[in-house]
């Protein structure tokens, strides 16, 4: 009876070190950086970025829907009036932008941002002038410029945000 006891006391030693200690380790390490994780994202700093990104998700849930509705109850007309985009090749505008983009937001203070954009109205309007007509290629170019000067400046708000949720995430992991 005794080296049954001592067997039986040996499964259950071995069965919590075994098998239940790891589990239990594991289990402590989950929930400390869980819970480290979401001490984080409640700060002050990331708070703003959870509200944009909630109402971004939530624009663009209304414009699918909206453009689904469109798609549903669309006529042979406003599938003609679209019919000039369909035939236009309109990348070599769109790389133009990009890089008039990419131009505004890498460029320093001292960047003229209102010549990039003026530079870029009139490359876009001369190269449109062959795919549409005139007023319609002037259109499209300010068009286009203004999405420019928009996503620009809205790359340096972001940015600015993006370096104070950094600076908060490093002053809580120190």
């Amino acid at each position: 009876m005794k080296n049954f006891a001592a067997g039986f006391n040996n499964f259950f030693i071995g069965l919590v070190s075994g098998l239940l200690l790891p589990i239990i380790i594991i289990l402590v390490l989950l929930f400390l950086s869980v819970d480290k994780l979401t001490g984080l994202l409640e700060s002050r700093s990331f708070a703003p970025i959870y509200e944009r990104s909630e109402q971004t998700l939530d624009k663009v849930d209304t414009l699918i829907m909206t453009l689904d509705d469109k798609v549903d109850n669309a006529d042979l007309s406003n599938i003609k009036a679209l019919s000039p985009l369909k035939d236009a090749n309109l990348f070599p505008e769109m790389k133009a932008l990009a890089a008039s983009v990419s131009e505004l937001k890498e460029g320093e203070d001292n960047i003229d941002k209102q010549a990039v954009i003026t530079a870029l109205k009139d490359k876009l309007q001369g190269s449109l002038q062959g795919k549409f007509t005139g007023d319609q290629a002037q259109q499209l170019a300010e068009s286009l410029a203004n999405i420019a000067d928009v996503i620009a400046n809205q790359d340096n708000s972001t940015q600015a945000l993006k370096s104070k949720a950094v600076e908060e995430l490093n002053t809580v992991t120190e």
